[in-house]
């Protein structure tokens, strides 16, 4: 489990510590452009050594990267420097610590995979030599769909790995041949789906012409089986990472008993968004639906599953209130502190809604309502805090809060009874 990530002078705050790490769920809150994502992607390379695209760019010479975590065998903990002249971060040179199974959904659609089991080898060639693995497994988002691939060269020859058929191809193979990896995917499919709603395979269908390729379907619930390349985008974003969670478990599981080893005792779950698509329903369920997923994926050998989510959503926080464990779950939150980004663990409230989320200091909304109806609350507060007001900016407000809110709404409810004497009286 990550238990410990430092930045000096590298991504956008002078120093960004997150210490201790929860060691289930660990929820990262904060603006646009404050480095939630930012956290992710030092996380994710923090635990396998790879960059989904480029290295992080420090804004110094000395910048450094610190982290511990939880090996499999032991914990390791190590100071990562920049190097001007290779322009890249210093590793410890030899085999890497192993912290498990780490997995990776982006907000874009992309996703990665670090597997023990597979990308922690070398593989004997027929000359003798050996061919490396891939140091972790990068998906783009068309290669989730149409397979990951890679050329190695044997023998002089070049030859093309096939590292994963994607999820076209292998959701029909799986279907029909009746794997039981399908059923793995049936299972995760229905946990990832909303409320009362769970995804369900339906028939393959051919939805091109001159296009030989059966593509499989999601049962709707307006009762047509929709091909998996038309579905609505957040269909597509739960199937997708279904998929690719059957996929990664299942192949881990394949590769460890070859190798006649154990299955990893830890799996780490980095999520960005994960609201991305979604409706309000559906946000309520999300996230308690794939920790759900992945914590019961085998009978047998169920992991110790640690997540890191960055958010936007008050929805996804108050649907964790019912299971949030301050022993065991922490939430941080981003903010612009005098010009400079600052990260800090949130003491963990109860809120009961969406809407008393977005007005605390997680979000820093003033109210839960448009700006401009914001504005015109405020104007009234003001008003109502002066001894004397002047009667025409109370009807001046009056006006602005009538013609923003509902009749009945709380505020302006109170207000109008609070400014009645300097109101005309309501229409009978």
């Amino acid at each position: 489990m990550l238990r410990k990530l430092k930045l000096t002078r590298v991504g956008p705050g002078a120093s960004l510590v997150m210490d201790p790490i929860a060691r289930r769920f660990n929820l990262i809150t904060g603006d646009n452009g404050l480095g939630k994502s930012f956290l992710l992607d030092v996380g994710w390379w923090a635990l396998t050594r790879t960059w989904h695209e480029s290295p992080a760019v420090p804004n110094a010479q000395d910048a450094e990267i610190a982290f511990a975590f939880d090996g499999e065998r032991r914990p390791h903990q190590a100071v990562s420097k920049w190097l001007p002249g290779a322009q890249t971060w210093r590793r410890a040179p030899g085999r890497p610590p192993n912290p498990g199974l780490v997995l990776y959904a982006r907000v874009d659609g992309s996703f990665s995979a670090w597997d023990p089991a597979r990308n922690y080898r070398l593989y004997q060639r027929p000359d003798g030599g050996n061919i490396e693995a891939p140091p972790a497994y990068q998906f783009s988002p068309r290669q989730v769909f149409h397979g990951l691939r890679r050329t190695i060269t044997e023998g002089g020859q070049e030859r093309e790995q096939t590292i994963c058929s994607g999820l076209i191809l292998d959701w029909i193979l799986w279907q029909r041949s009746e794997d039981p990896r399908f059923e793995l995917l049936r299972r995760l499919l229905a946990a990832l789906g909303p409320e009362g709603e769970p995804l369900r395979p339906g028939e393959p269908r051919y939805p091109y012409p001159d296009d030989d390729r059966a593509i499989p379907t999601v049962s709707m619930p307006y009762g047509q089986d929709v091909p998996i390349t038309y579905a609505p985008a957040g269909v597509q974003r739960m199937c997708k990472l279904a998929y690719l969670l059957a996929w990664s478990l299942s192949a881990h599981e394949r590769e460890s008993a070859s190798m006649g080893r154990p299955m990893s005792r830890q799996l780490i779950v980095l999520i960005d968004e994960p609201e991305t698509h979604l409706h309000p329903r559906w946000q309520r369920t999300v996230l308690r639906g794939i920790h759900e997923a992945v914590r019961g994926w085998h009978d047998d050998a169920a992991p110790d599953v640690q997540f890191l989510v960055a958010t936007h959503s008050p929805l996804i926080l108050a649907s964790m209130e019912p299971v949030f464990d301050p022993s065991r779950d922490a939430l941080w939150k981003l903010d612009l502190v005098d010009g400079m980004v600052q990260i800090a663990k949130d003491e963990w409230h109860l809120r009961g809604d969406a809407s008393r989320w977005l007005r605390s200091d997680v979000f820093d909304l003033g109210e839960a309502t448009s700006v401009d109806a914001e504005r015109a609350i405020e104007a009234a507060r003001r008003l109502i805090r002066e001894p004397s007001p002047d009667p025409d900016r109370i009807r001046n407000v009056d006006a602005d809060l009538g013609r923003l809110l509902p009749a009945m709404d709380p505020f302006f409810v109170r207000w109008r009874h609070f400014m009645s004497q300097h109101l005309p009286p309501e229409p009978a």
